[in-house]
């Protein structure tokens, strides 16, 4: 284990989510942008969140629930970029889903084993 995992379980819940979102919210803005998107962090930063997600007390969570928390996130991360990227935002939405990409994301965290 490194010392950046290490930190990541350190860390309380509510910012391991705002790290998350906000490491993906730059992530898909670089996708749709000519530069060359680099999904490493927005990874690594799902990965910390739903592993500490899962471990939260008060018992073992559901698949159901995970489905909810994601589509939650995913919604906030939509109304995030439409309001603080008013002008990147919808152009970005309309080329690229956002869906996917969030699906993307989760299924890399998920298949990095660290849930």
């Amino acid at each position: 284990m490194t010392a950046a995992d290490e930190g990541r379980r350190m860390r309380p819940l509510p910012e391991l989510r705002l790290r998350f979102k906000k490491a993906f919210m730059h992530y898909y803005l670089e996708v749709c942008s000519a530069s060359v998107a680099t999904p490493t962090e927005a990874y690594e930063t799902c990965a910390g969140f739903l592993e500490a997600w899962s471990r939260e007390p008060g018992g073992s969570r559901t698949h159901r629930e995970l489905d909810e928390e994601l589509a939650r996130l995913e919604g906030e991360i939509e109304q995030d970029l439409r309001s603080r990227y008013r002008e990147k935002a919808p152009g970005c939405l309309e080329r690229e889903s956002l869906h996917l990409r969030f699906d993307e994301c989760v299924r890399a965290a998920l298949g990095a084993g660290r849930r």
